[in-house]
């Protein structure tokens, strides 16, 4: 399992850039939920390539699901 951070760099004018990493699919958000709530108000939201990871291995268990096709 890697290892999750959360890095913060505070810049001179006051906004706050949050770095999420070792997190897949959603639970980076529910990780920093609460923290963002107390920063003030989130502007930009990007999502690293991480993020996708879980949704895509949930998404393919489904189609295996659904269908009678084998991956």
């Amino acid at each position: 399992m890697p290892q999750k951070t959360l890095r913060f760099k505070i810049h001179q004018d006051g906004r706050v850039e949050e770095t999420v990493e070792g997190f897949t699919g959603n639970s980076c958000n529910e990780a920093t939920k609460n923290l963002e709530e107390a920063l003030g108000e989130v502007t930009v939201k990007n999502k690293s390539s991480e993020a996708f990871i879980s949704n895509q291995n949930k998404n393919l268990k489904q189609l295996n699901n659904e269908s009678n096709v084998t991956f």
